[in-house]
């Protein structure tokens, strides 16, 4: 299942949003159950955002730049044009 995967990645907000619903009472089947349907109906909200506006998917601690260019962490790969 998705959101399982989802929720054992180092930071991220689907991983945020388990131990909100888990910090309670982590041993309780039936609050794993709900926290892991939360998670699955937040993922399925952020791939349905990605799609409808047609904008790569940014993580948790990954921002748009206001200019519209790509953060220096990715363009550090890049060739320089001539």
């Amino acid at each position: 299942m998705a959101a399982r995967r989802a929720v054992r990645m180092n930071a991220d907000s689907f991983r945020d949003k388990d131990e909100r619903y888990t910090r309670q009472d982590p041993g309780n089947p039936d609050v794993r159950r709900k926290a892991l349907t939360a998670v699955a109906a937040k993922m399925a909200r952020v791939a349905y955002a990605v799609v409808k506006h047609d904008q790569p998917y940014r993580g948790y601690h990954e921002r748009a730049l206001p200019s519209g260019s790509i953060p220096l962490k990715r363009a550090v790969g890049a060739r320089a044009t001539p």
